[in-house]
């Protein structure tokens, strides 16, 4: 019995993704803040490709918006570094116009663009606040407990 088949004698495999497996581990060209950019760490992420970013070289929260270059390519995470395209129109507004990996961080810091072992929380003052105040037990019924109320003795 013969088969109205053509052998396939390519070393391609059918089927699966077709997704581009390039490898990850190619460095790439340092991008600098030109005029106009800022560095900014993301500090929230609000969701439909917006975030709160902390600006470094003038500590002001905006919003930023992610570019459509970028969008569903960059995934930018909490605490990531990123290049903001500053808007002339709107101050309180911005554009994420590359997202930077940690090892880009390091050298940037290295270099003198950013201030090494940033960390988005300590510049955060809401943040702080949020950190000292306790949460739970009789701390969130709205009073605050004192050594009697533990039981301890002060005349010993």
């Amino acid at each position: 019995m013969s088969s109205n088949r053509v052998p396939n004698k390519s070393k391609k495999k059918s089927g699966g993704s077709k997704r581009n497996t390039s490898d990850k581990s190619i460095k790439r060209e340092l991008l600098f803040a030109e005029d106009g950019q800022q560095y900014g760490k993301v500090t929230k992420r609000l969701g439909d490709g917006r975030f709160e970013v902390l600006c470094l070289s003038d500590g002001q929260m905006r919003l930023a918006h992610v570019r459509g270059k970028l969008w569903k390519r960059v995934w930018i995470q909490q605490s990531d570094l990123v290049l903001l395209g500053l808007r002339a129109f709107q101050d309180q507004k911005s554009d994420i116009v590359h997202k930077f990996t940690s090892d880009e961080e390091r050298q940037l810091a290295t270099v003198g663009e950013i201030p090494g072992g940033l960390d988005v929380h300590e510049l955060d003052p809401a943040y702080q606040d949020q950190r000292t105040r306790a949460v739970d037990g009789p701390c969130r019924a709205g009073f605050l407990p004192d050594d009697e109320d533990f039981g301890f003795d002060l005349a010993d």
